[in-house]
């Protein structure tokens, strides 16, 4: 990138700003045609009949010169709007510094930063595995827990049914659910 003198001037020509500069010169257009035909649309006639004066001139060509001026100005400022928007962005950037907040330049930065989302993955890699370890302890206990009692449910159930002597079906839970009928 070359170097500008610090007096030079640099225009920063943005998407909008041609956009705008183009409408700006279309509404400067349109307002020339419309005061050039309602200023010679008035036709310039002798006095009236019985020697009073001439009608008054007809004035409905002028009445949209008013909003093709709004137009003009409008345009017009919304084009210097964007360009001291994109002079002050220019300004900006090129006022930004080289290094980082606390000196560190850019690579500096990029490097710290990937280093600590390295050190976060591998928090987090760590966090994972002991939470699993957990978890599958926890999850092999009570799956002995469970099989305990349903143990100890089945053998209670079959002493009731062998003391009462009456084997009735409405007492056996079955672990799985029959299919439902067809």
């Amino acid at each position: 990138m070359t170097e500008r003198p610090p007096g030079g001037l640099h225009l920063q020509i943005s998407k909008l700003l041609v956009f705008l500069l183009v409408a700006a010169i279309a509404a400067t257009g349109a307002l020339l045609i419309a005061v050039f035909i309602g200023l010679t649309d008035a036709p310039r006639g002798g006095p009236g009949p019985n020697g009073m004066p001439p009608p008054p001139p007809d004035l409905r060509s002028l009445e949209i010169i008013p909003v093709v001026t709004g137009l003009f100005v409008l345009s017009w400022l919304a084009a210097l709007v964007v360009f001291v928007r994109d002079q002050v962005l220019l300004r900006l950037r090129q006022q930004q510094p080289v290094t980082g907040p606390g000196g560190v330049s850019r690579e500096e930065l990029t490097g710290l930063l990937a280093g600590l989302r390295t050190e976060l993955a591998a928090d987090r890699e760590r966090d994972n595995e002991a939470l699993s370890e957990v978890l599958s302890e926890r999850l092999a206990q009570l799956t002995g827990e469970y099989g305990e009692q349903r143990e100890t449910d089945g053998y209670l159930n079959g002493m009731r049914m062998a003391t009462t002597g009456d084997p009735s079906a409405g007492n056996v839970r079955s672990l799985r659910r029959p299919p439902p009928p067809r």
